[in-house]
């Protein structure tokens, strides 16, 4: 320990813990306060017992050395904050050629998670203008999910993490289906499997149950909610075409007979249901005018559904 604290300490001054927590804040290291935000321990003055800290609202401002150590975080070379004052121009370089790592050091140094908005708040002003951050993190969040490394959330008020060792997006995108419990969270979930298929390396291992579990509720919807069953279904036949190692399980599960269904079930053709989606191709009703079977639409992607 510095010989100053240990007087300090001796003279009952100062607490143990407390100098202990002053040793890693030495003139030149960077700390963070809870009101006055980032800064840099600029000088001691134990004589008077007080630090003196440069804050951006707060030049060279005097703290007493025990409620210094006791509210005053000390940051390590490698965060985010420190670097940036350290090396801007570095920062700004790695920014626009890794991205990734930038949004890494950031989540590290925020304790594993952080909100866009406090990525924003420590990239807007010196790394990038209010116009450069929204270009560059619209691309930057494509990089993100392309990774695998990040957990991306659908609300933007919740935090993006680093994924746990030996987790997957994939995985994740099961997990969060298997959780759903309501339909619309289902569908929710269901979604962006689909938007992500591409990262299942073992479709039939992880989608197929998936695809069963997804026929059951729409076979236990189908008579009383067939708007919601009709659903299930151009959602589960948009993973299908999209996954040729994936097949339908329940064959009479068929799209247009939902459709029809759906339709007959609302009085004058309205009901205060939800309305049913449109956004996918999803089936069609026969092969010609005389046709009475329907085909499943899992095995035709590029047939459309007539509303």
């Amino acid at each position: 320990m510095d010989p100053e604290l240990e007087k300090l300490v001796e003279s009952g001054k100062l607490t143990s813990k407390a100098a202990g927590q002053l040793e890693k804040l030495r003139p030149g290291t960077f700390c963070l306060h809870k009101s006055w935000g980032f800064g840099r321990v600029r000088e001691w003055n134990l004589l008077l017992n007080q630090i003196e800290i440069d804050f951006a609202s707060k030049k060279s401002h005097a703290m007493q050395v025990q409620y210094a150590a006791e509210n005053l975080k000390p940051l390590v070379p490698e965060h985010f904050l420190a670097r940036k004052a350290t090396d801007l121009a570095a920062i700004k370089n790695l920014a626009r050629e890794d991205p990734v790592a930038v949004v890494r050091n950031i989540v590290e140094s925020l304790d594993g998670k952080a909100t866009t908005q406090q990525i924003g708040e420590w990239l807007i002003g010196d790394v990038f203008t209010e116009a450069e951050w929204k270009r560059w993190w619209e691309s930057t969040k494509k990089a993100l999910k392309a990774s695998g490394a990040f957990s991306i959330p659908a609300k933007k008020t919740e935090p993006i993490q680093i994924r746990g060792e030996g987790v997957s997006h994939a995985e994740e995108l099961i997990a969060a289906f298997n959780k759903a419990r309501q339909p619309k969270e289902q569908i929710a979930a269901f979604e962006q499997i689909i938007k992500f298929h591409e990262q299942f390396k073992e479709p039939e291992k992880q989608l197929q149950p998936i695809v069963v579990a997804i026929e059951n509720t729409a076979v236990r919807n189908q008579k009383m909610h067939p708007e919601l069953a009709f659903e299930f279904i151009i959602e589960r036949d948009d993973l299908v075409g999209r996954v040729p190692s994936l097949h339908t399980t329940w064959s009479a599960l068929d799209g247009a007979r939902l459709k029809l269904d759906a339709g007959q079930s609302r009085p004058h053709g309205r009901t205060n249901s939800a309305p049913l989606k449109r956004s996918r191709p999803a089936c069609r009703a026969s092969d010609s005018a005389g046709t009475k079977h329907s085909r499943t639409f899992g095995h035709e992607r590029n047939a459309r559904l007539v509303m």
